[in-house]
């Protein structure tokens, strides 16, 4: 007859705990993305115009809402995540934006983003990638709003948004849609 090993037995002990531990933070992680993207639809909702100063209020909220701003902040190693990291990167980039283009970023030509590159000390993806994300957020802006006005619904999830934009009739054309897919 065959003993059965200590370790073994601790192992699947410990990976079912493990099992339903990863189980529950998925499912609070799942929730808190729906939190924040249920957040982000109503907020641009609420807003008549929508500019990079409104870009940096909608991400810095978010950050608040998944505790990036609050305790969290103190535990070890969340001032060197990634998304903490990124979301100062925006702020740091907007921030430098001049005033004159907060409404109007479109109007940014390649020399001020020269010298945005050169002021803060970043590569040109990072700039370009600051304005990809305001132009992305700006076009959902219009296509939300317009489609609240309609009365038409209103996506309360990020795959809800993924099928409700891939229909025929949903006034989105194909790039905008593809910035988008998952």
């Amino acid at each position: 007859v065959r003993g059965l090993h200590g370790s073994r037995v601790t192992q699947s002990m410990f990976d079912g705990l493990r099992n339903t531990w990863n189980q529950t933070t998925e499912g609070i992680q799942k929730t808190k993305e729906d939190e924040a993207f249920k957040f982000q639809i109503n907020f641009l909702l609420r807003k008549e115009k929508f500019g990079l100063d409104e870009m940096i209020e909608m991400i810095k909220t978010g950050a608040e809402m998944q505790g990036y701003k609050g305790f969290r902040k103190h535990l070890p190693g969340t001032a060197n995540s990634p998304q903490v990291k990124e979301m100062k990167l925006h702020e740091d980039i907007v921030a430098a934006v001049p005033a004159k283009f907060r409404y109007a970023p479109h109007q940014v030509r390649g020399m001020d983003k020269i010298k945005l590159q050169k002021d803060l000390g970043l590569d040109a993806k990072d700039i370009n990638k600051t304005f990809r994300m305001f132009k992305e957020m700006s076009l959902l802006h219009e296509w939300i709003r317009k489609r609240a006005e309609q009365g038409k619904t209103i996506p309360q999830s990020s795959s809800e948004l993924t099928r409700v934009m891939m229909e025929a009739g949903a006034g989105v054309n194909r790039k905008f849609a593809s910035m988008f897919r998952s």
